[in-house]
């Protein structure tokens, strides 16, 4: 099976005429990862500013290339004059003569939708977001080094990402017992208790609450007949360790 396709960008259309399967999925798999260009048949294509694409079936077994094709549009005035001078473009109306519209069956979002998907992909294996910990990395303190913190936070995402979730409370742990110094105080219940705005409280004895005792749980508990692993949902203390996080880094601000 041969295709024409009809792509429409904020500057005119342009056509990619007489493609087999194989080089649809091509312009396909450019489409779906929001590509601005692609190489067909040694040509480049543009995506920039798409604004409409058309897929087509192209049924005339007799029109062997894409010269042909344009060559009888031209001769029986079928053309439309490209945004490229001198250059030209088959229609719609003339694509559907050629064979079945089958945009449907190829085209299902927007363009450009795997990239987004596979970015978000990323963002939910980081247990710490990588510019926070890039940033703590940055703070010069000479009273405080965070080189321990930081990499505390390296290692929740490796856990994280690689689905250690037994790791993960026990690190998180680590982390509250190493930074009370860093707000004046000797241990994280004084932090809880008795540093910054309601709100901060509110997480930080959250945080406390939940990750000790998960990490209690897989820590002194001997082994037994039965046992069940943690899951992402359990360890979730992502969005409290950030509010910690980001209180470091702000009262550490030159």
């Amino acid at each position: 099976m041969r295709y024409n396709i009809l792509i429409g960008t904020k500057w005119g259309k342009y056509n990619i005429l007489l493609i087999n399967g194989t080089e649809l999925d091509k312009v396909l798999n450019a489409y779906e990862q929001g590509k601005e260009t692609i190489f067909v048949k040694g040509n480049r294509y543009s995506f920039n500013e798409l604004m409409d694409i058309q897929i087509f079936q192209f049924e005339r077994n007799e029109i062997e290339t894409a010269d042909q094709l344009l060559e009888i549009c031209r001769t029986n005035n079928l053309l439309s004059k490209s945004f490229i001078p001198g250059d030209h473009w088959i229609s719609e109306e003339v694509l559907k003569k050629l064979g079945k519209r089958v945009t449907e069956h190829f085209i299902e979002d927007e363009f450009g939708h795997k990239q987004k998907q596979e970015k978000q992909l990323v963002q939910n294996h980081w247990f710490v977001e990588p510019s926070r910990i890039e940033e703590l990395a940055n703070i010069k303190n000479q009273l405080t080094d965070f080189t321990k913190l930081c990499e505390f936070c390296r290692e929740l995402n490796i856990a994280y990402s690689n689905e250690m979730y037994l790791a993960i409370p026990m690190i998180v742990r680590a982390i509250i017992d190493h930074i009370p110094p860093v707000f004046g105080k000797s241990n994280f219940a004084e932090v809880c208790g008795g540093y910054g705005t309601k709100s901060f409280r509110d997480s930080m004895n959250n945080l406390d609450k939940s990750s000790r005792k998960i990490a209690d749980a897989y820590l002194h508990t001997s082994i037994r007949a039965k046992e069940v692993l943690p899951n992402r949902t359990q360890v979730n203390f992502k969005h409290d360790l950030d509010v910690l996080l980001q209180e470091i880094e702000r009262i550490n601000k030159t």
